[in-house]
């Protein structure tokens, strides 16, 4: 069951990755273009989540792919807290190409 649990809370990280990253394109996307004022709060959880799930895939069998994959995903929620805590909050112009 422990597995299933797994699986499930790891979806659920995915799709409110999903929902970060759709809440930053329709606030960059508005006529004043900004970040989230809660970015941070909510990139942060999502970054420690990512760690857990390298942790936790040392007894699992993972591709290492996916693995990598969560890495990018990690470091993309890092930088995101980062700028938003900026004394000018935007996305870096290299962030359009992740």
């Amino acid at each position: 069951m422990t597995n299933l649990n797994s699986h499930y809370s790891d979806t659920e990280w995915i799709e409110q990755i999903h929902q970060l990253l759709f809440e930053i394109v329709r606030t960059s996307l508005s006529d004043k273009p900004k970040l989230p004022e809660n970015l941070a709060e909510k990139a942060l959880p999502l970054a420690q989540k990512a760690k857990i799930i390298q942790e936790k895939a040392d007894g699992q069998v993972i591709p290492p792919d996916s693995l990598e994959w969560v890495e990018k995903v990690r470091q993309l929620l890092l930088d995101l807290s980062r700028a938003s805590l900026a004394d000018i909050p935007r996305l870096p112009v290299s962030m359009g190409q992740r």
